[in-house]
């Protein structure tokens, strides 16, 4: 089993503060890829882009992702960037990967922002499912 996860860098004094260093990999499985505050749509989908490729490489059967759309452009708590454009372009990357994909949203505090981010995404996977 893989885990691999796009967050801000916990260096940079963001939750969870102790843990996401890029480092730790807990003997392979694991891909911890943080950006640094202010990342935007750019950053973030090549993280996804590269955890996806990861995946595919590795020659996962499914995949399982914890959708957190506080990543958002201002979402009030986080210090990344992303836009509904990145979020739909990182959908787009992992619906390439052709697998079963379940997406559970997990994250989000701007709520007029929730619902819109997570049908980005959605959008996004439907279109890379084109592709696959």
């Amino acid at each position: 089993m893989l885990t691999g996860s796009v967050h801000v860098d916990p260096g940079a004094g963001w939750f969870p503060h102790f843990l996401g260093f890029a480092g730790e990999t807990g003997g392979g499985g694991n891909r911890n890829l943080p950006l640094a505050p202010g990342a935007g749509d750019a950053e973030w989908v090549g993280a996804v882009a590269e955890l996806a490729a990861w995946a595919r490489d590795a020659g996962a059967e499914a995949a399982v992702v914890a959708l957190g759309v506080d990543a958002a452009a201002g979402d009030p708590e986080s210090p990344l960037a992303v836009t509904a454009d990145g979020f739909r372009a990182a959908g787009r990357a992992l619906g390439s990967l052709g697998l079963p994909l379940v997406l559970v949203q997990e994250g989000g505090y701007d709520l007029d922002a929730i619902g819109p981010l997570v049908h980005a995404t959605l959008t996004g996977v439907e279109e890379g499912l084109g592709g696959a």
